[in-house]
């Protein structure tokens, strides 16, 4: 039986995320989300991903909308939930590549560091390590959870890789290959 991972693009509908330098995040979520899902299926995983449209699934209603993502990842059994998300500050200096998870000194938490590990790299990536934090989507999910922060939009730098394909493939691959690395660790 395939390993299942749910492929959250984080945002979408009425709810575009940050925006900063020309980036918008729900588009750029979606972009990677749609490649790393792209990915792990030619890789054998079973995917179900929340959305592969800007507005598919997505509720108008933020909490509902969170609470219905962790919900399908629960329901479907995924062994693995990745949410794709890109990050923003006041200070436009801040950058790098960061994960969050519910709890440390967990699965989850292998599985974050193993993709920010992948990430940093093949990418060079500044190291924002991983985190804890109390979001829906990773309190809600029955299965290792992770939220990855791929940039920062509001770095002038980082927001010409988030609007680069090229680079939007290139994150995707190094996810996939943090994501494979650890699973096939952990069979």
């Amino acid at each position: 039986m395939a390993t299942k991972i749910f492929v959250d693009a984080g945002h979408g509908g009425p709810d575009p995320g940050a925006i900063a330098n020309g980036v918008v995040e729900q588009a750029v979520n979606l972009n990677v989300a749609n490649e790393l899902a792209r990915l792990l299926r030619a890789g054998g995983y079973e995917v179900m991903q929340y959305r592969t449209t800007a507005t598919e699934n997505v509720l108008s209603n933020k909490p509902a909308d969170l609470r219905n993502r962790a919900a399908m990842a629960n329901a479907w059994g995924a062994n693995y939930f990745i949410s794709i998300h890109s990050n923003s500050s006041l200070n436009p200096a801040a950058n790098g590549f960061e994960a969050y998870v519910y709890r440390l000194n967990s699965p989850s938490e292998e599985l974050a560091q193993s993709i920010v590990d992948s990430v940093v790299s093949k990418l060079g990536s500044k190291d924002n390590g991983v985190r804890q934090a109390n979001f829906a989507v990773l309190r809600l999910t029955d299965m290792p959870a992770t939220l990855l922060e791929l940039g920062y939009v509001s770095n002038p730098t980082e927001a010409l890789n988030l609007n680069s394909p090229a680079w939007q493939k290139a994150v995707a691959q190094a996810i996939y290959d943090g994501i494979n690395n650890y699973v096939t660790k952990n069979q």
